[in-house]
């Protein structure tokens, strides 16, 4: 007999899979041009819209109601408050989601601190999920700048690497106290991350 290809009854590998599929839906209509996204406010309301429409789709209970929220302001982050670009979660469980997004241009410049952001917040997810409930933090970067893949030999890409397959130290202090405006940043992270991009014409996206 054939395998059964009903929906999980498991609310974590239902989310997985709303996540999943919402970011393969955003970066079809972003690159053939649905989804005109110039920074990140439309890139956040945008994302939050699909998964919001997928993830009705994927309540398959009378009782299943499933939210998306902006902003949501989360306590305790290294003992200050954060608002979370995105969170989702299905209302009749406690599996829920804390989503953190980065949208940087060429044009932007200053891969330093989009390097140094991206790692406070991956920091900030691990946080969320630890002290505030989250199930799973995910974490999604959009650019046209291919100096955030590649191997950095000096400067901040070297102390906050983000280069492809990547594999970042657990309970290593990153910081590069020489880069103004960020001098006093450090992160520590409590799991290892390994850093994997996707090249779709002349894009470049986390996965």
């Amino acid at each position: 007999m054939n395998e059964s290809k009903l929906l999980s009854l498991d609310k974590k590998i239902r989310m997985r899979s709303i996540l999943d599929e919402s970011w393969k839906i955003f970066k079809s209509k972003f690159i053939h041009g649905r989804h005109p996204v110039l920074k990140e406010a439309p890139f956040q309301h945008h994302f939050a819209n699909i998964i919001s429409s997928v993830g009705g789709l994927y309540c398959i209970e009378r009782a299943d109601s499933f939210f998306v929220d902006l902003e949501t302001k989360c306590e305790n982050i290294k003992n200050k408050s954060k608002y979370l670009d995105i969170t989702c979660s299905f209302s009749n469980s406690d599996v829920k989601c804390a989503i953190e997004l980065k949208f940087k241009t060429e044009k932007q410049g200053a891969q330093d601190f989009g390097r140094i952001d991206a790692y406070v917040d991956i920091e900030a997810l691990e946080h969320a999920c630890k002290h505030a409930g989250y199930t799973f933090g995910k974490f999604y970067i959009i650019t046209d700048s291919s100096v955030y893949t590649k191997e950095s030999k000096r400067g901040v890409g070297t102390q906050f690497p983000m280069h492809n397959e990547f594999e970042s130290p657990i309970n290593h202090a990153f910081s590069y106290p020489s880069c103004k405006g960020r001098e006093n940043v450090e992160v520590r992270l409590d799991h290892s991350y390994r850093f994997k991009w996707e090249k779709i014409r002349d894009w470049y996206f986390w996965i």
